[in-house]
């Protein structure tokens, strides 16, 4: 495997590493989990909130409102794929003759 090859694994593999995370925290922080935060829950009132490691995304509550923040939202993406370059430059380093 190439060089290039090699950091593309690393890096996919760390995307699909934040995207579950952010899939699990949006199951463990909102109220009624993720079938809520998709609309599925029969849950009244129910709070969904997404985003991992920065909360960017909150709706539902006894007085409903909707609450949507740009900035933690860009430093959830700059994390996420900092930690895929990171893994990405790893993999290609650990593994160089692959």
């Amino acid at each position: 495997m190439t060089h290039s090859r090699n950091f593309l694994k690393g890096f996919l593999i760390g995307l699909s590493v934040f995207i579950l995370a952010n899939f699990l925290a949006a199951h463990l922080f909102s109220d009624c989990g993720l079938p809520a935060l998709l609309g599925l829950s029969a849950c009244a009132d129910a709070i969904s909130r997404l985003g991992f490691p920065f909360v960017f995304f909150e709706q539902g509550g006894y007085a409903y409102h909707s609450d949507f923040n740009l900035i933690p939202l860009v430093l959830d993406l700059i994390v996420g794929i900092g930690f895929s370059a990171f893994l990405g430059f790893y993999t290609n380093k650990k593994h160089p003759n692959d």
